[in-house]
């Protein structure tokens, strides 16, 4: 697990540009429980998310926001009620 400080610079230094959503969300897991969402930001690798729950790092989801089409990622970073991960499928940003 990042710490805090260590989070923030992850994110303020990535590679891709990021976009910010703070866009409703539902994630489903492995498991097939849903989980409704938020997504805060959005590279063309990966995502940050605030969630009522917390994820298991190295887990597979499906992500879908209104009106696009489910896409499958992996948490890669959990910190409290954010997390992160990449996408396994190719989006546009």
């Amino acid at each position: 697990m990042n710490s805090t400080s260590d989070l923030s610079t992850c994110i303020r230094t990535g590679r891709q540009r990021r976009v910010t959503l703070n866009c409703d969300a539902v994630v489903t897991e492995s498991d097939g429980c849903t989980i409704d969402v938020v997504i805060v930001d959005v590279s063309l690798e990966g995502f940050r998310l605030r969630s009522p729950e917390e994820f298991e790092l190295g887990s597979t989801i499906t992500l879908q926001m209104h009106e696009t089409r489910p896409v499958r990622g992996e948490i890669r970073w959990a910190c409290g009620h954010e997390a992160g991960g990449v996408f396994l499928d190719p989006i546009s940003v």
